[in-house]
C-alpha cells in the first residue's frame, strides 16, 4: 500500500510539474513576442532606431526585476497554482489596452516634441511595463511552487529559467519570422493575452487534477 501510495504522489506531482513546466515556457514566448512586437509599435512615431529598441529592451528588463522581486514575494504569500494562475490572467487582460490603445497613446507622447530617445522611453513604459512585469513575477512563483526541499531548489530553479528561456527563444523566432508577416500588431496582442488566458486554465486544469494542497508543499 506504501508503494501505491507513494505512486500516486509522484504521478500526482508530475501532472503538476509538467502544468507548470508548460506555462512558464508559454509565458517565456509570450514575453518575447510582446517585446518584438513592442519596437514594431514606437517605429511609426520614434522610427527604429537605437533609442527605440534601448527604450523597449530597457523597460522590460526593468519591469521583469520588479516582478522577478514581487514574484519572490507573493510565492511565500500565496503558494498555490490558483495565485499563480489569477497573475497569468492579469497579465492577459493588461494586454487588451496595449492592443485597443497602442496607436494613440504612442501618438500622444510623440506629439509632446521631446526628444526621440525620451518620447520612445515613456510612450515603451506605459505601454509594457505592467504586461512584461506580470509575467516577470511568473517564474520565481513557479519555482516556489515546484519545490519542496532546499536541496532540490537550485535544479529546479535552473530547469524552469531554463525551460521559461528556451519559450522566449521559440517566441522570439515566431514572432520575428511569421506572426509579423502574417499578422498585424493588433492581432498578435490578442493572439498573446488568448494565449495567456489558456496558459493559466491550463495551469488550474493540472494543478487540480494533480490533488495540489493548498500550501503546495507536497510538489
Amino acid at each position: 500500500m506504501n508503494t501505491a501510495s507513494s505512486k500516486s504522489r509522484w504521478e500526482n506531482s508530475m501532472v503538476r510539474t509538467c502544468g507548470i513546466g508548460l506555462t512558464v515556457f508559454g509565458c517565456g514566448g509570450v514575453l518575447m513576442g510582446l517585446e518584438i512586437v513592442g519596437g514594431r509599435m514606437l517605429s511609426p512615431d520614434f522610427g527604429s532606431g537605437v533609442w527605440v529598441w534601448g527604450s523597449v529592451i530597457s523597460i522590460f528588463l526593468a519591469a521583469l526585476s520588479f516582478g522577478y522581486f514581487a514574484g519572490g514575494l507573493l510565492s511565500q504569500r500565496f503558494p498555490h497554482g490558483l495565485g499563480l494562475a489569477v497573475i497569468i490572467g492579469a497579465a492577459a487582460l493588461s494586454i487588451f489596452p496595449v492592443a485597443v490603445w497602442h496607436r494613440p497613446i504612442s501618438g500622444w507622447f510623440a506629439d509632446l516634441d521631446l526628444h526621440e530617445r525620451w518620447g520612445s522611453l515613456l510612450a515603451a513604459t506605459s505601454l509594457f511595463f505592467v504586461p512584461s512585469m506580470l509575467l516577470g513575477i511568473v517564474s520565481p512563483y513557479a519555482v516556489r511552487l515546484v519545490t519542496h526541499d532546499i536541496a532540490s531548489v537550485g535544479r529546479r530553479a535552473g530547469t524552469l529559467y531554463a525551460i521559461s528561456t528556451i519559450g522566449s527563444f521559440l517566441g522570439c523566432l515566431l514572432t520575428s519570422f511569421y506572426l509579423i508577416v502574417w499578422l498585424g500588431i493588433t492581432q498578435i496582442l490578442y493572439l498573446a493575452a488568448a494565449a495567456l488566458f489558456l496558459l493559466a486554465l491550463l495551469l488550474l486544469v493540472t494543478w487540480y487534477l494533480g490533488g495540489a494542497p493548498r500550501g503546495g508543499n507536497d510538489i
